[in-house]
């Protein structure tokens, strides 16, 4: 009887461990659902939106970005290309999708914050987002066409002194980071050219080629192959620093002038997504940047892999939505 006494307690104790354990493993998936974390993320493919069409350099960095993650995640990473409005169709669109991880966009940041001066009712970058992480700067170029016979930005101002007002200059479209570089450079230079804004480098390209127009700012990735072929001369970037495809040409902070824009490309994703699915996608890009045939991938394109962590990204949107709004007021390209 002692014995079966002494026993009982330890019985009734094991008991209550085992109805423990076995109502907390009950509960698991309710408090990981609680708090935001889901085990199996992702459980199937994830968007990846692209507010640009194919071809230009978001695309063409995404879709590598893209095929890494895919590998990493164990699902694939499709790219839909949602192009329009200056960037905003494809944010909006980002914006307005379900919080689960499973829609993510690029965003240019630059070109987002020049068009919050240009468009009504656009989501807030930082409200309604979530950050993901950096992946990449593609920074643009000035380039002119071979047949104006200019070697360098010296002699294109001169050019310009000349005859003012006699020459144009292409854009991807009015308000676009390309027409602000143009004109923050023709400001600096005190220097005049009309403008020609185009829907996108793919419309505005052919005609530099030709003549019609004298000079462009346009991503590296863009004119890279027609520099290679002769049709187009670079004079300067406006990156902060001299791009690995071209070294010997300057930036154009070295030639004087106030103008960086390394236009930097960043994945976000809708506000209140569960921060452990934006872990898991963080991660992922985070092993696509360090990938040699990323970056490889990248670089002979013109555009430069580089990793930012969500918490760095904060003080980085802070800075381009200071710059680039108040910039396009100033020199009057928000809206012309």
């Amino acid at each position: 009887m002692t014995s079966l006494t002494g026993v009982t307690p330890v019985l009734r104790k094991l008991l209550q461990c085992v109805v423990g354990f076995g109502l907390a493993a009950g509960m698991a998936p309710a408090m990981a659902q609680a708090l935001g974390a889901q085990a199996d993320f992702p459980a199937k493919p994830v968007k990846l939106i692209v507010p640009a069409p194919p071809g230009g350099a978001g695309d063409t960095s995404a879709r590598a970005i893209a095929r890494h993650m895919s590998q990493t995640l164990n699902q694939q990473v499709i790219v839909e290309n949602k192009p329009g409005a200056a960037t905003t169709i494809g944010y909006k669109n980002l914006a307005n999708a379900a919080p689960d991880g499973y829609t993510i966009g690029l965003v240019p940041l630059a070109g987002v914050a020049i068009a919050s001066v240009t468009y009504k009712d656009l989501p807030d970058i930082e409200r309604d987002f979530s950050a993901v992480a950096g992946m990449a700067d593609a920074p643009h170029m000035l380039v002119v066409p071979a047949s104006l016979g200019v070697k360098s930005v010296k002699e294109l101002v001169e050019l310009l002194k000349s005859r003012p007002g006699h020459y144009h200059y292409a854009s991807q479209g009015a308000g676009s980071l390309s027409h602000i570089e143009s004109a923050v450079f023709l400001d600096g230079a005190g220097v005049s050219a009309s403008h020609v804004p185009y829907k996108g480098s793919s419309e505005a390209i052919p005609g530099l080629i030709t003549g019609e127009t004298s000079m462009m700012f346009d991503s590296v990735s863009s004119v890279l192959p027609h520099v290679r072929a002769g049709k187009l001369v670079p004079l300067a970037t406006a990156a902060s620093n001299r791009v690995p495809q071209l070294p010997d040409v300057p930036t154009m902070a070295e030639l004087g002038y106030d103008l960086k824009a390394d236009n930097a490309f960043v994945l976000l994703a809708p506000a209140n997504t569960p921060p452990a699915n934006l872990n898991v996608l963080t991660d992922a890009v985070r092993q696509a940047v360090a990938n040699d045939e990323v970056i490889a991938t990248l670089q002979n394109s013109g555009i430069v892999a580089r990793f930012t962590s969500p918490e760095e990204l904060r003080p980085q949107l802070a800075k381009e939505f200071a710059l680039w709004p108040n910039l396009a007021k100033k020199l009057g390209t928000a809206s012309n």
